[in-house]
């Protein structure tokens, strides 16, 4: 049985650096700079990816490979 994934679609970045802060390194490779970025605070990252054109899949992937060590 898999687990559940401990970062979703639906959550803010915000919310998931201040969870997990080893996200950051994360958001940098995909060149979102979490820290300045207004927009982030109002968007879930599902809307960040399509604004950014940044493959959601694949970042949640990492970002849950990441949170969970």
């Amino acid at each position: 049985m898999s687990q559940s994934p401990v970062i979703t679609q639906e959550m803010s970045i915000p919310e998931i650096v201040k969870a997990h802060p080893q996200t950051k390194d994360v958001f940098a490779r995909y060149g979102l700079h979490v820290d300045g970025y207004k927009a982030i605070e109002h968007e879930n990252l599902f809307a960040t990816c399509r604004v950014h054109q940044i493959e959601l899949d694949k970042i949640l992937a990492e970002l849950n490979q990441v949170a969970v060590r």
